[in-house]
């Protein structure tokens, strides 16, 4: 979506600045003219890409439209839950294809939200496939219950509310790995969260990390500042920096890192 590209936020804030108002009405007709290219870009994936089941629309419509500011001003949540945390069509049917195309089974999201996504990538699987998702929000229950029995695919989500940390402790427990996780939550915790996979085996072999948000909506990129200030790129870098990975930053809405085991990439040479 447009919304997370900073270079048409820039544009629409020089468009309704003073200081151009006695700018020549061709060059204005220009900048109007790289905002719409800008903006006709996204929409032009949305447009091409497959349609989403829909469920899955019902669940956009009703996160879109619920009011997650009275929620959280009345004390309903912790945390001040937004109609943009849900990921967009192009980001669900990616996960779609990846899910797939690696004929995964088992799949881990860190980060469920309104269980869009959670929803979206059980469509996918098997019908012995399960999700597992992590949510923190205990306000989120009842809701992606009701989201989730709407769907026969729903049955194959499995959720767990509470920090984390303690899922993924309580997975390495009963000895759980999986195919694809998917990770879409706070962005202080991603390089634990993945530090935490790669140490205890939660990643099946020939598995992949999908990290969304890398971008960070340009922070990741735009005068990155220090490694303590900027919370994605210091993501990005300390994956960058692991000889052991391999990965690809796919400019997919806000970024999707993909990281895979290095031994998993390579190919071996021909004799």
């Amino acid at each position: 979506m447009a919304q997370y590209d900073p270079a048409v936020k820039e544009l629409e804030e020089l468009l309704e600045s003073p200081d151009i108002k006695d700018v020549k009405p061709e060059v204005r007709q220009k900048l109007e003219r790289i905002l719409d290219m800008c903006n006709k870009r996204h929409d032009y994936a949305d447009e091409i890409t497959t349609p989403q089941s829909d469920i899955l629309a019902y669940i956009h419509e009703q996160t879109t439209s619920h009011p997650w500011e009275q929620a959280y001003t009345s004390g309903k949540t912790k945390w001040n839950l937004e109609s943009g945390m849900i990921s967009g069509l192009v980001t669900c049917q990616f996960l779609k294809f990846v899910i797939s195309m690696m004929q995964a089974k088992q799949v881990l999201e860190i980060g469920m939200f309104t269980g869009y996504t959670a929803l979206a990538m059980a469509e996918a699987l098997p019908a012995d496939g399960e999700v597992v998702t992590c949510e923190i929000s205990e306000y989120l229950k009842d809701m992606t219950a009701d989201f989730f029995s709407r769907s026969q695919h729903g049955k194959k989500i499995k959720t767990y509310f509470a920090p984390a940390e303690d899922t993924l402790n309580n997975l390495i427990k009963d000895g759980r790995s999986f195919d694809v996780i998917f990770i879409d939550a706070n962005k202080p915790g991603y390089k634990g969260y993945v530090d935490i996979i790669l140490e205890n085996g939660l990643l099946a072999p020939r598995g992949i990390i999908l990290a969304d948000n890398a971008y960070l909506s340009g922070t990741s990129y735009i005068n990155p500042r220090t490694r303590e200030d900027n919370v994605m790129n210091d993501f990005n870098q300390h994956i960058k920096n692991n000889p052991q990975l391999q990965q690809v930053l796919l400019p997919i809405r806000d970024g999707i890192l993909a990281i895979r085991r290095k031994s998993d990439v390579e190919g071996q040479a021909a004799e």
